[in-house]
């Protein structure tokens, strides 16, 4: 017995004639009878009287007339069951994932995505942008939220998400007074500061440059939290984007002061291999919702790229 029998069987009950019910179904009479006949031959049962007005239920075809209409539509709706969870986000994602960025975007991104998509296998990847680049480029990574450089991500699309300002993160007894600084202002204070290859070393290194001026720096490092703690300890000061800084500033262990012109450019890039699968998808509605969400509520100090989210802010990486 299976599902288009006993929908068969319905709908020649409910209209009362073979020749009409086939035309409804699509199908020819005879084939229509052959169902039927089979139907009948595995239940053991006659279901209809046939008489000059047209069919009857025997006593059979009324006991199947009644289960079967509960059972079409348990079957109807397990379909619809089944089809929703072969719609629903599965898999495995792995994304990069900025340092500067954990309390604001990837803290909370994360445990977003889990909730709503427990089927999605994600894997997330910490790391500088110049390191999730090269693993994005190579396969290793799906997609990564990391600097806009000028640099192009080969076989990846692009999308702007926020800017950010750039400041100096400082020991309250090493801060200094103004309420925005210059490269120059800064020229003179000890730095502590990330280790090439590194995307802000290489601004702080090219803002100096333009300057003519050379920094002092007391410390190099590759990780933020050793750059962090060096800074609450009074090493240095650090220059890093406000996010950064923004748990140590609200607890007093460190001052961020606005540098001017100095600023970046926050981009999700997207293998184009996997960007129209529906876990990538999902993830990066996530991901802009959060970023305006944040952005909005004050909790990430940054600006909205204009057409962030929408095709206008996308480009193509060559």
């Amino acid at each position: 017995m299976d599902a288009q029998s006993l929908r068969c069987f319905l709908r020649i009950a409910e209209l009362g004639s073979f020749g009409r019910a086939a035309q409804v179904l699509n199908l020819t009479q005879p084939t229509l009878s052959r169902r039927i006949a089979l139907l009948e031959r595995e239940l053991h049962a006659q279901l209809f009287v046939r008489h000059q007005r047209g069919i009857s239920l025997t006593p059979a075809g009324l006991t199947l007339s009644t289960r079967a209409l509960s059972v079409v539509r348990q079957l109807d709706e397990l379909q619809e069951d089944v089809a929703a969870l072969d719609r629903e986000p599965s898999g495995s994602v792995a994304i990069g994932l900025p340092p500067s960025l954990v309390a604001v975007i990837n803290g909370p991104l994360i445990e977003m995505y889990c909730r709503k998509f427990p089927r999605v296998n994600l894997f997330i990847h910490e790391g500088i942008s110049n390191l999730v680049g090269e693993k994005l480029i190579d396969g290793e990574l799906d997609m990564a939220l990391m600097f806009s450089t000028r640099s192009h991500l080969r076989n990846t699309s692009v999308k702007i998400l926020a800017i950010e300002e750039m400041v100096l993160a400082s020991a309250p007894a090493c801060s200094p007074s103004k309420s925005r600084l210059t490269m120059s202002d800064i020229s003179a204070l000890p730095l502590v500061l990330y280790r090439l290859p590194n995307y802000i070393r290489w601004r702080v290194d090219v803002a100096f440059q333009q300057l003519d001026l050379q920094p002092n720096i007391a410390a190099e490092t590759n990780t933020l939290l050793m750059l962090l703690e060096l800074a609450r300890r009074g090493v240095g000061s650090a220059i890093l984007p406000r996010a950064a800084v923004q748990h140590d500033v609200s607890l007093g262990l460190l001052t961020a002061i606005p540098i001017r012109g100095m600023s970046v450019k926050w981009m999700l890039a997207i293998s184009r291999d996997r960007e129209h699968t529906p876990a990538i998808q999902e993830l990066i509605k996530c991901i802009e919702a959060l970023t305006l969400k944040q952005i909005k509520a004050g909790k990430w100090r940054a600006s909205l790229q204009a057409g962030a989210g929408s095709n206008d802010a996308k480009r193509r990486a060559r």
